[in-house]
């Protein structure tokens, strides 16, 4: 995986931190475009009326999301931990989509672990490397 340097030692390779980087910046985008647009939806849909609660697993499968997008940008200086804690959230949040009959789970999702694997491949990789 990685290249050799000039003392001989394996070089972590950066194309694994660069592509987590890049798919991970992205779905913070993502995420953060989709909140605003469904809070102002939420908005203009309950005006002048009042809105139903959100269910427990609903409002704790949003934290675990959350949770998870910041460690994605807590990878971007440290790779093991922000990739650790992004991928439990991400898991917690799958479990709980799975769990619960009224949010919807789709195989989908499973495409939200990618950067989170990838920082941690590296993570692995560098520390394999020294």
């Amino acid at each position: 995986m990685g290249e050799l340097t000039k003392t001989g030692k394996a070089n972590p390779s950066k194309s694994l931190r660069l592509a987590a980087r890049i798919v991970g910046t992205l779905w913070i985008l993502i995420s953060i475009t989709l909140f605003i647009g469904y809070y102002l939806e939420g908005l203009q849909r309950n005006k002048g009326t009042v809105p139903t609660p959100p269910d427990i697993l609903g409002i704790f499968c949003v934290v675990c999301m959350a949770v998870a997008l910041v460690g994605l940008m807590i990878a971007w200086w440290n790779e093991g931990l922000g990739g650790l804690i992004s991928l439990i959230g991400f898991l917690l949040a799958g479990v709980l989509l799975i769990i619960d009959p009224k949010l919807n789970f789709s195989p989908i999702f499973l495409i939200v672990l990618v950067p989170s694997i990838l920082y941690l491949a590296y993570w692995r990789e560098t520390n394999n490397s020294q």
